[in-house]
């Protein structure tokens, strides 16, 4: 009892130490220009899957400010975390996207969350979060899946309706940025454009919800708002409180 009570003390300390961190000494990113989308002005140039342990992952998680506006480190299902570096390719200069498939504990939750190396009209990072619906897929009903939030450099919005409210930052107010996003994906389009580029066909397989995570991770592009699998974009403006 001894040991799982210094163990639980030792797990509190290093959660209160890593929010520590991210609250202090979060990088300030720069002010987002226009409304963008950063996938549209970049391209894939090469990739390669990153194996990285759970705690390396937690802490990850833990000193990132996107990640805790759409949900916690410990709501993680850690097993399957899905994490891939880009080379990219941005006004003829190669730099590097880090891009994360965090599929949360529920299985109904699915968290996309991209690093640029450097900012990307102003964005540095990205972050959705993917909401499935009946996510046991059968021959009577499907799965609903939709986009319910995203961040831009920390700036947190709900997404629940598709909407179109500005061209421009200066639409957006004082404090707020406005963002491009795809509200209504085709997925089986957009897992198709994966599969045929060579990834994630076996857990498209297996689980929608790990199909999700792994498209996101290695294929951005297939499911950016710009992609042909897109049904219909919206525009939002990101401000500064968290959810």
């Amino acid at each position: 009892m001894r040991k799982r009570a210094l163990l639980a003390v030792i797990v509190a300390l290093l959660l209160i130490g890593a929010y520590g961190a991210y609250v202090v000494s979060y990088p300030k990113h720069p002010e987002v220009k226009g409304c963008v989308n950063p996938f549209a002005v970049t391209k894939p140039v090469s990739r390669i899957q990153e194996n990285w342990s759970g705690i390396r992952m937690f802490f990850k998680l833990a000193t990132s400010k996107d990640f805790w506006k759409l949900a916690k480190p410990w709501d993680v299902d850690y097993s399957h975390v899905k994490v891939v570096k880009h080379t990219i390719e941005y006004n003829g200069e190669k730099i590097t996207m880090l891009a994360m498939g965090i599929p949360l504990k529920d299985k109904k939750h699915v968290i996309a969350l991209y690093e640029f190396s450097k900012p990307v009209q102003g964005v540095k990072v990205r972050g959705y979060l993917i909401e499935i619906n009946n996510p046991q897929k059968t021959q009577q009903s499907t799965p609903t899946i939709k986009t319910v939030a995203l961040t831009t450099n920390g700036k947190y919005t709900a997404t629940s309706s598709c909407t179109h409210e500005c061209t421009s930052n200066s639409d957006c107010g004082l404090f707020s940025s406005c963002s491009e996003y795809c509200c209504n994906m085709n997925w089986e389009c957009a897992t198709k454009c994966c599969i045929r580029a060579g990834y994630c066909g076996l857990l498209c397989k297996l689980s929608t919800y790990l199909c999700i995570a792994c498209v996101v991770a290695e294929c951005a592009w297939c499911v950016s708002a710009d992609s042909s699998c897109c049904l219909e974009r919206g525009t939002t403006c990101l401000g500064s409180t968290p959810p």
